[in-house]
């Protein structure tokens, strides 16, 4: 597929910031309350330390005219808005007083000296608009109301933006249980892999987002944080109880917050806390979002049976949470 300029210079911002050991997201479109207010060029999520991580909004027009004054401005209300610790624009423009204001407000400029020299070879990637297209060819259906899969990664890449926590871990894994059944078709095999991929990739960098404010906690600490993150979302029990309750007022329902309860408690998380609280899997669930998105874009699709170890016993874990036969999966 040929790519448009302003697309490819995209792309190639995209492997200049992945060669420099960022995850990099490229089009995401934020929204406020289900209104698209407005899309993201690039995300870059960076692991600085094993407490501290970096957000960073990256806006970029390579065009002849591109308002590179009007970009600084937008891009760092962006930042703030969103509550980023750093923002990027990647502009055409050359003017040394561009690069005053941007230095003025606080804002790293790629100016069009630094573009020119940008050559990547995107030979062994699909590009976003080429991973978008694969993914558009295929309908839900019944499970998420006739949706395209191209629409369910778009939702994903969103709550990138502002859903780094538990509930936000909750729906993608919701989501990645439905394309690891659906790797069973043939027909779909192929693009649920690739999503398979890629919402593995996106729930490991919420987790890891996570899992900087509990690493120095104890082993056992950690566990109950995550077990509870993971089986009531951001509300925690207590939250959950407050909501159940309230909503059974409300509807004047004769079910009793026991029987809710009851079937919460049944959620078998045990295996996901147990897996994620483990040090030596903390130190490495961003490294592995980073290779899960390498090869949901890879030209040539690696097989399951075929990841390195520590991908292989990320998928695995998850197949035993959703009760997925792993021989079946890794044989498929």
């Amino acid at each position: 597929m040929e790519l448009f300029k302003g697309e490819l210079i995209e792309e190639k911002l995209r492997l200049y910031f992945l060669n420099s050991g960022y995850y990099v997201v490229r089009g995401i479109i934020y929204y406020f309350e289900r209104n698209e207010i407005t899309d993201i060029d690039l995300f870059l999520y960076g692991r600085v330390s094993i407490m501290r991580r970096e957000r960073t909004n990256v806006d970029i027009k390579n065009k002849k005219s591109p308002k590179a004054f009007e970009r600084i401005l937008w891009a760092k209300g962006l930042q703030q808005l969103l509550g980023f610790d750093s923002c990027v624009v990647a502009t055409s423009e050359k003017k040394e007083s561009v690069k005053n204001y941007a230095m003025r407000h606080n804002t790293t400029l790629l100016d069009g000296n630094f573009l020119q020299k940008l050559n990547y070879d995107l030979a062994n990637r699909l590009s976003e608009e080429e991973f978008l297209t694969s993914l558009s060819k295929i309908i839900s259906y019944k499970e998420f109301n006739n949706q395209t899969w191209k629409t369910l990664y778009e939702a994903s890449k969103s709550r990138l933006l502002d859903e780094l926590d538990f509930s936000g871990y909750n729906k993608t894994v919701l989501f990645l249980r439905y394309f690891l059944k659906n790797y069973f078709d043939p027909q779909k095999k192929e693009i649920a892999l690739r999503a398979i991929y890629i919402f593995l990739s996106h729930s490991l960098l919420i987790l890891d987002y996570l899992l900087k404010d509990i690493a120095f906690l104890e082993h056992e600490a950690r566990k109950q944080v995550l077990g509870a993150g993971f089986k009531y979302g951001n509300l925690g029990e207590d939250g959950i109880n407050r909501t159940i309750e309230m909503a059974l007022k409300i509807a004047n329902s004769k079910v009793g917050i026991g029987d809710i309860k009851k079937s919460l408690n049944a959620i078998e998380i045990d295996i996901l806390k147990d897996y994620f609280s483990k040090n030596e899997i903390i130190k490495s669930v961003f490294k592995s979002a980073i290779a899960f998105e390498k090869h949901a874009f890879n030209r040539v699709l690696t097989p399951p049976n075929e990841l390195e170890a520590d991908l292989k016993s990320n998928i695995a874990v998850m197949l035993d949470y959703f009760k997925i036969n792993r021989k079946q999966f890794f044989g498929a």
